[in-house]
């Protein structure tokens, strides 16, 4: 079974809160609740691979494709991540926890209007995961 521990993509902690709400698991958004865990980040840094896998292809979170992430897969989970641009050479490849994959994008253009901000983040959120890993 394949070590899933995760590591932070930015070497940053948590974004908990900002005049946009959290960026933790579960937090409200609207009717809807965040899908995902979001990492601080300063735009244009080194952004690392959070686990071992396959950079399957680059992911967009809108419709307009200013802003970019990566699906990556292993064989025990699947998961997105946004706001970053990937490095060209990894898309189809093998990478490693804590290998370099992008450089981070500033989302907090997007959500800056006025006095409301977003701080920058990198946002990274499970599609799949093996169930046998939860077992104790």
């Amino acid at each position: 079974m394949k070590d899933i521990q995760l590591i932070s993509p930015t070497g940053k902690s948590l974004r908990i809160m900002d005049h946009f709400g959290s960026g933790l698991y579960n937090a409200p958004r609207g009717n809807l609740k965040h899908n995902g865990i979001d990492f601080l980040c300063d735009p244009g840094q080194i952004i690392l691979a959070p686990v071992d896998g396959v950079i399957l292809r680059i992911a967009y979170p809108y419709t307009k494709k200013n802003y970019s992430g990566v699906y990556l897969e292993n064989e025990s989970l699947s998961l997105k991540m946004f706001y970053f641009t990937p490095d060209k050479k990894i898309i189809g490849k093998k990478v490693s926890r804590g290998q370099r994959i992008g450089i981070a994008q500033d989302i907090s253009k997007l959500y800056n209007t006025g006095v409301k901000k977003m701080l920058p983040h990198i946002h990274l959120q499970i599609e799949t995961i093996d169930p046998t890993l939860l077992l104790i």
